[in-house]
């Protein structure tokens, strides 16, 4: 503990910013991701009701026959609102998940930026220089992939699950509209 208190307090300040710039991006991608998933959530909710406006229900009919489908209802009106809401949800999702893989590009970057004054301390041998050097480089590393592995974790279990449960009841409504189609219980609009 003693050695990292020691590292963050012999931080260059361009290491500061670098590092607390990498941050804060970090930081602007999870409030989107944040949000997105909180607008997912509620078309969640959204799409189970209207996926079980859809789904039937075997009724017994007067004379003891089993009948299915009877209070089937397609309303494409009712379901394309919810499905455009989505789509947009899924569009800033995707746009703001792809950022994520700037973190450590920018990682990189600053490693990058940290080893070229190291490759001319190490030729003057000059260890101050060439500790500075290294240090940048090697937290400007350690920030982005710290930061965009925590950023992935989170997307994959809050909008990433969230974009896969919505897409698959869209895909049985969907299902069952066609069937509905096929066997001729409604027209095609």
């Amino acid at each position: 503990m003693n050695t990292i208190a020691e590292f963050l307090k012999n931080m260059s300040a361009f290491e500061w910013c670098y590092d607390g710039g990498m941050i804060l991006w970090a930081v602007a991608i999870f409030v989107q991701l944040n949000q997105t998933n909180r607008a997912l959530k509620e078309t969640s909710e959204k799409t189970e009701k209207s996926y079980r406006s859809t789904r039937g229900e075997t009724k017994v009919d007067l004379e003891g026959n089993l009948n299915q489908g009877t209070s089937r209802v397609f309303d494409r009106e009712k379901h394309e609102p919810v499905r455009n809401q989505f789509t947009d949800q899924t569009v800033k999702y995707v746009k703001w998940g792809n950022l994520i893989s700037t973190l450590p590009l920018l990682g990189l970057l600053g490693t990058v930026l940290g080893l070229i004054p190291g490759l001319t301390a190490v030729k003057a041998q000059d260890f101050d220089t060439l500790y500075s050097a290294l240090s940048t480089a090697l937290s400007s590393t350690v920030v982005g992939l710290v930061a965009s592995l925590v950023l992935k974790i989170y997307a994959s279990v809050g909008p990433d699950a969230a974009v896969n449960r919505i897409s698959i009841r869209f895909e049985e409504i969907d299902r069952m509209y066609e069937t509905a189609i096929g066997m001729g219980r409604i027209d095609k609009a």
